[in-house]
């Protein structure tokens, strides 16, 4: 291999790296902003990113592991402290279902003071610029729909203490919106710690209430083709 050769090689190198760090930046932003303390950098590939032959087990991976460009966009994600993280999947239909598995590299933060101190460490004051916009624009709009809610609380509190009621209903969940139910677990489990920005924003507020979950479920559609609808309600008490 010439010279030249090795020369447009690592260029190419540095630019994928570059691309692909960039963009997990825009899904780093996207994640914080919707509540989340952790996002997927790359999905990683067995035989380009990594040798699966040399892992002691085929769900675990070491960073040493890396190689190419995967190497590249860990070490330069350091500040997140990244983690390798191994997913599966069943594909395929009932009679041909096949297992689909893989790595991820993860980025880590606690809270959004702690990931704005790791974007001061960039030297890319522009990615970091970016991010800090989006999270306050983020932290405007939850700020923003959270009161709306809540402006209305003290109707709903008055109808119900009109009716001889001491409870009212501040807040509808709606899965996947308002909380993340974690794989495995049941919606009626639900812990604040699964609440999105807004919900938790909400729940908050109203700590002196005595705030609680209330789980509900109904029937719909025709006897033929019925399911079933759930959901969880804020309540709080007085």
């Amino acid at each position: 291999m010439t010279e030249e050769a090795i020369s447009s090689a690592q260029r190419e190198t540095v630019a994928k790296t570059d691309q692909i760090f960039r963009a997990a930046m825009q899904q780093l932003k996207a994640e914080v902003t919707a509540g989340r303390q952790f996002s997927v950098a790359m999905s990683l590939k067995s035989g380009a990113d990594y040798d699966l032959a040399t892992t002691r087990s085929g769900k675990s991976l070491r960073p040493e592991q890396l190689s190419g460009v995967a190497a590249l966009v860990f070490a330069r994600c350091r500040v997140f402290e990244p983690t390798l993280e191994y997913w599966s999947r069943v594909e395929g239909s009932q009679r041909d279902e096949y297992t689909v598995d893989g790595f991820n590299i993860v980025l880590h933060w606690s809270n959004v003071e702690d990931l704005l101190n790791k974007l001061g460490t960039l030297n890319d004051d522009g990615i970091a610029r970016s991010i800090r916009e989006g999270i306050q624009l983020a932290q405007e709009a939850i700020a923003d729909k959270a009161a709306s809610i809540l402006s209305q609380l003290k109707e709903k509190a008055t109808i119900q203490a009109r009716s001889g009621k001491s409870f009212a209903i501040v807040m509808s969940l709606k899965a996947g919106t308002d909380f993340q139910c974690p794989t495995g677990a049941r919606v009626t489990q639900i812990q604040v710690e699964w609440l999105g920005p807004v919900a938790k924003a909400v729940w908050d507020a109203c700590a002196s209430f005595a705030p609680t979950f209330e789980y509900w479920s109904r029937v719909e559609g025709s006897q033929r083709d019925e399911y079933t609808v759930e959901g969880i309600n804020i309540i709080v008490h007085w």
